[in-house]
């Protein structure tokens, strides 16, 4: 089977040559009966439950894990921290958003390293780190060594799981990947209406150490054996190929060569079926597709963590009782998780980068409705970052890989990370500063109006389909689309 292949690299057309070897005799009667035909194939492929949807709960649950590392689960703790090592806010911000810089540094490497080594070792490795930073945090009495502890687990939790998540997605899915990334999303945003509740029980009803010592035990217990005994790192170690696609026919009754044209206009590019063409770092650098969604990603992580991260302070400004501020997150999930579902919809639908616009124009609604409105309202501004989170998970954690490969994937999402993460850092403390220095909240939340709203307009006017650097393929240089 051949295939021409449309720009990005995996998007694709499929068409048949015709076969280039008769069939052997006793075999032309009725082709499509015989073990090796391909509509046999099908069949056999049809009836046999494609791995990855096993995969996709298992990835579920890795990226839930990274909780203990993320802000909607760390900002149940700020309060009982801050009194148990009696630190002040500005002491426990500054410690927060120096150890979240720090633990932006080293993902790409990391991400480098999970290509090199494999997802299922590299998760393996994440989840024994991210019990430990777990266990320490337990153990901490002073703002330094607060300051490792949130190292630990925003660098393996917001860091490293999260990145391990999304990339063993893209090693069992292709044209499903959106869906499967919606999928995941949606078990996410049920993780932030519920967990953020449970820690708060769970903190009442043993204390915060104890939590966090639980947190790690369970890590342990149950999601290391899950990865050690469930976990399988592609399809070819359970024989069947992305997306459950058919099992290819032996090499020699295969149409053409064993690979395929991909064209786009006139640029071809040739494609081995099993290895999806990939970029490295250095030519995704060169594609203006790549800064598109690496300022985007920065600019959604600065605001949004801000917003999270001082939610609580946030809704008492607008005179709301400790249970009406309990049901943000938990209606920012919901709305997150309505709209995760029909995201994989929007991104066939629509460019990329109008999908981003939209997600950075609910930001700026949400910051806007926040600066402007009172009283219970300021929920519904909740509701409307949920919309745009939601928008904006999928089409982020689908379009790496559908942009750039599989190939070098660690390393390329571990670079975007660390722009994320490191903005996320600085998010609560421009909130914090304006507080402190301009006497509220208003003049962050008009900032980060300004910023969502020029970076929108700006990715609708980017040309999103930009040209690749040439890909080396079976021994020739083709130009890729």
């Amino acid at each position: 089977m051949s295939r021409v292949a449309a720009s990005p690299a995996t998007r694709a057309m499929e068409f048949e040559y015709p076969p280039l070897a008769t069939p052997a005799r006793g075999l032309d009667r009725h082709p499509e009966t015989h073990p090796g035909s391909a509509r046999a194939n099908e069949a056999a492929t049809r009836d046999k439950l494609f791995y990855g949807w096993v995969m996709v709960p298992l990835a579920t649950l890795v990226m839930i894990s990274s909780a203990p590392g993320q802000t909607y689960g760390f900002m149940r703790f700020n309060s009982s921290i801050r009194e148990s090592l009696s630190l002040s806010q500005t002491d426990l911000s500054a410690a927060y958003l120096l150890a979240t810089l720090c633990a932006a540094v080293p993902l790409s490497f990391l991400g480098a390293l999970s290509d090199r080594y494999g997802l299922k070792r590299s998760l393996l490795a994440a989840i024994t780190a991210m019990a430990a930073a777990c266990f320490y945090a337990s153990t901490v009495s002073s703002g330094t060594t607060l300051f490792i502890a949130c190292l630990g687990l925003r660098m393996v939790g917001a860091g490293l799981l999260s990145l391990l998540a999304t990339n063993t997605l893209a090693a069992w899915f292709d044209k499903k990947l959106p869906s499967a990334c919606g999928m995941m999303q949606f078990g996410m945003a049920a993780s932030m209406a519920l967990v953020p509740v449970s820690m708060m029980m769970l903190i009442d009803g043993i204390g915060w150490r104890s939590a966090y010592a639980l947190l790690g035990v369970a890590l342990m217990a149950v999601l290391l054996p899950l990865i050690l005994f469930v976990y399988r790192e592609r399809p070819s170690d359970v024989g069947q190929r992305m997306d459950g696609a058919p099992t290819p026919l032996p090499r020699g009754e295969r149409s053409g060569e064993g690979f395929s044209v991909s064209a786009t206009a006139s640029n071809l590019r040739l494609v081995d079926e099993d290895n999806p063409p990939s970029m490295n770092l250095g030519e995704a650098l060169r594609t203006r597709m790549f800064w598109l969604l690496l300022i985007s990603t920065g600019v959604w992580s600065l605001i949004g963590t801000g917003l999270l991260f001082h939610l609580e302070s946030l809704l008492k400004v607008h005179r709301l009782s400790f249970t009406q501020t309990a049901w943000a997150t938990p209606l920012m999930a919901i709305s997150m998780a309505i709209m995760q579902l029909g995201s994989s919809r929007l991104i066939d639908a629509f460019p990329i980068r109008y999908l981003i616009s939209g997600a950075l124009c609910c930001t700026a609604l949400t910051c806007t409705i926040l600066a402007t409105a009172g009283g219970s309202i300021a929920l519904v501004a909740y509701a409307v970052f949920g919309v745009g989170q939601g928008l904006m998970t999928v089409v982020s954690s689908a379009s790496w890989a559908q942009y750039f490969g599989p190939a070098h994937l660690g390393r390329i999402r571990g670079t975007s990370m660390t722009v994320g993460i490191s903005c996320s850092a600085l998010g609560p403390l421009v909130m914090g500063a304006s507080v402190d220095l301009l006497g509220g909240f208003n003049p962050s939340l008009w900032f980060f109006t300004t910023v969502a709203v020029t970076v929108a307009v700006g990715s609708r006017l980017l040309g999103a389909t930009d040209a690749a650097p040439a890909f080396q393929a079976n021994g020739a240089t083709i130009d890729a689309a």
